[in-house]
């Protein structure tokens, strides 16, 4: 089993509708995918349909020390997803300490997971490093908009290791192609070669409730996803 996750440089850069979408794109390739939401805001179940106040999810359980793995939910076949659930502010400062002070334990839960699918994928916080730096991955993605804000911040990522992906790109914005070109040149193969386009299709998806592949399999942004899709199964050494 392949663990991938990805984080924002930022907040709205698109995270978690990139990761639903990139799920959706591995399971239609014929992986099995379980997507785990490691952010409070417990809202990457709303790509899935899934009600933003359903009761239970992994962090809950793992506080009450009640059986996390009966948290996950079957979208179709192939593609799993297991929510954070609901906590108070109180409740979350607890669980980031109880990450802090066990920080394998998620990775003792991927061994478990490790039969049952070919990829997990997690939905990475920003400012709880606890639960952020819990999962031991294979592939860990940023992800960006070519954008000031984000060129800003990506001083402090120069030597940190992972891969760079570029979200909302849109070729007809003179500075997006100047920061692009900027960017292949100071940061090379930090940047995965799958760069995914500004697609109305994207924010239609989320409102429909569903991955964009699913809701516009025609899209650019399916397409795109494919892409990025196929570019994972070669970094896993899935793809021949």
């Amino acid at each position: 089993m392949i663990a991938l996750s990805l984080q924002g440089i930022r907040g709205g850069v698109g995270t978690s509708s990139t990761l639903a979408a990139l799920s959706y794109a591995l399971s239609t390739l014929g992986q099995k995918v379980l997507v785990v939401d490691l952010c409070p805001e417990n809202t990457l179940g709303l790509h899935f349909n899934l009600d933003f106040a359903l009761p239970g999810g992994w962090a809950p359980a793992t506080l009450a020390n009640t059986p996390w793995n009966e948290h996950a939910w079957r979208i179709e076949p192939g593609l799993t997803v297991m929510p954070y659930g609901t906590l108070t502010a109180q409740q979350q400062a607890q669980l980031e300490v109880m990450l802090r002070d066990n920080p394998h334990l998620w990775a003792k839960r991927q061994a478990s997971l490790a039969e049952h699918f070919d990829w997990i994928l997690f939905d990475l916080p920003q400012r709880l490093p606890g639960h952020a730096g819990n999962p031991q991955c294979d592939i860990a993605l940023t992800v960006l908009n070519l954008d000031a804000a984000c060129h800003a911040l990506l001083h402090p990522l120069r030597d940190r290791p992972g891969v760079l992906l570029i979200n909302r790109f849109d070729p007809a914005s003179q500075l997006q192609r100047d920061l692009l070109l900027l960017w292949q040149h100071q940061l090379g193969s930090a940047l995965v070669p799958v760069h995914l386009h500004a697609d109305e299709a994207m924010a239609e998806a989320l409102a429909k409730r569903e991955p964009a592949g699913r809701y516009a399999p025609g899209s650019l942004i399916a397409q795109d996803m494919v892409s990025l899709a196929s570019w994972c199964l070669l970094r896993g050494g899935r793809l021949e």
